[in-house]
């Protein structure tokens, strides 16, 4: 009798498949190795995004370093509004509203870059080579239908056209801004009055008690590599190409940002940048600002700092 081995027919050992268990074992170590590796990935994006900003703000202060040497060291105008009108502004416009469920009406250039290409209107634009991508920091998370004159650009979604802000108490205003706070005559040769330097609106004037720097040569008291010149803005706080600060009042008046790891860029009167570390969250916004203000305890590590950095007491 012949035995058939019937092994010797027999496909090849079909493999065997994953079980239920060993499925939701593999699932839960993925999910703890993402747990473990977004939160770094996060951190390292924001990295990148602060050396961009960094690199973004060395340019804009360079910008006014080649303004002033055309001007005879005075730093270009900077009043507290967001006038358009020609030879009076660093950088024009309004760039309010555009956040994810902010009921703010949109600023008339909040996504019109246009405007920072207009040389008449914003002053530094023909430093910059009308780079406009230098005024928008990566982590500004604003977007929305373009809203310049460029009809190639109709319809498209374009980011926030600035998220920077210019230290209130540098440059300079014209004399019918200085007389009246709202409409501009003349040339602008004055030094900006730091309009909240005391923590009421127009009561600081030049050197009176804050100081403020209408020139590069205007640091009698204090260096340049102190005083800031260009920070990020917080998107929620964001209109005007000015940043307020209330020295004699321990509050915030415009917000800094907070976006790369609780830090914000910042450049210098001297040319220098960096990104500053908060050690606190009282300038953190996570929605539109209370009205006015917020008040701070007069012991706010951050509110010192700003200060510190942003003028010198006078008198």
């Amino acid at each position: 009798m012949i035995r058939i081995d019937r092994k010797a027919f027999a496909g090849p050992a079909r493999p065997r498949g994953f079980t239920l268990i060993e499925l939701l074992v593999v699932i839960a170590v993925i999910a703890s190795l993402a747990a473990l590796l977004l939160p770094a990935l996060g951190k390292a994006k924001a990295r990148a995004q602060g050396v961009t900003c960094m690199n973004n703000a060395k340019q804009l202060a360079l910008a006014f370093f080649l303004y002033a040497e055309d001007f005879t060291d005075y730093y270009p105008p900077n009043p507290d509004d967001h006038t358009t009108t020609a030879g009076y502004n660093w950088c024009a416009g309004d760039v309010s509203g555009g956040m994810p469920g902010d009921p703010t009406p949109l600023g008339a250039n909040t996504f019109d870059p246009d405007i920072l290409r207009n040389r008449d209107k914003t002053l530094v634009a023909p430093y910059v080579a009308k780079s406009v991508g230098i005024f928008h920091c990566p982590a500004d998370p604003r977007s929305g239908r373009y809203n310049g004159a460029d009809l190639s650009m109709f319809g498209k979604i374009v980011p926030a056209a600035r998220s920077v802000a210019l230290n209130q108490g540098v440059g300079t205003i014209d004399p019918g801004f200085a007389a009246s706070g709202g409409s501009h005559s003349g040339k602008p040769t004055i030094p900006t009055m730091g309009p909240w330097l005391t923590g009421t609106r127009y009561q600081n004037k030049h050197d009176d008690p804050w100081a403020t720097f209408g020139k590069t040569t205007s640091f009698a008291r204090v260096s340049p590599s102190d005083i800031f010149l260009m920070v990020d803005e917080s998107p929620w706080s964001i209109n005007d190409g000015a940043l307020a600060v209330s020295a004699g009042v321990s509050k915030w008046v415009d917000f800094p940002a907070t976006s790369h790891n609780n830090a914000c860029g910042f450049s210098y009167c001297d040319g220098r940048a960096e990104v500053h570390k908060w050690k606190g969250s009282s300038m953190l916004l996570t929605g539109l600002p209370p009205g006015g203000s917020r008040p701070v305890p007069a012991n706010d590590p951050d509110w010192i700092w700003l200060v510190q950095h942003s003028t010198v007491r006078m008198k």
